[in-house]
């Protein structure tokens, strides 16, 4: 969802508290889901690996050029930026 028509805020959230869409409060939350802090950052990365290429992937399944500028604030996040470092 475009950040202009809602916030990054989950439905479920990441931890009992938290719903922000954060890669802190997930890196945090990892023991909680029987992870270590590297198996957390290793699935994150995988997320964020496939997650890149989400235009060329929205391409492929015939969205338009003004629709995938439009969706671009849902993936372009500096979060994405981060996570594809680890």
């Amino acid at each position: 969802m475009p950040i202009d028509l809602k916030a990054r805020v989950l439905t479920t959230n990441i931890d009992l508290d938290e719903g922000t869409c954060s890669l802190g409060l997930l890196e945090a939350a990892s023991e909680f889901f029987g992870l270590t802090l590297q198996q957390a950052r290793a699935i994150i990365k995988e997320v964020a690996t496939v997650t890149a290429t989400w235009r060329a992937t929205a391409k492929a399944a015939g969205a338009r050029s003004g629709e995938i500028t439009r969706m671009a604030s849902a993936f372009e996040r500096d979060d994405l930026k981060r996570a594809l470092a680890l």
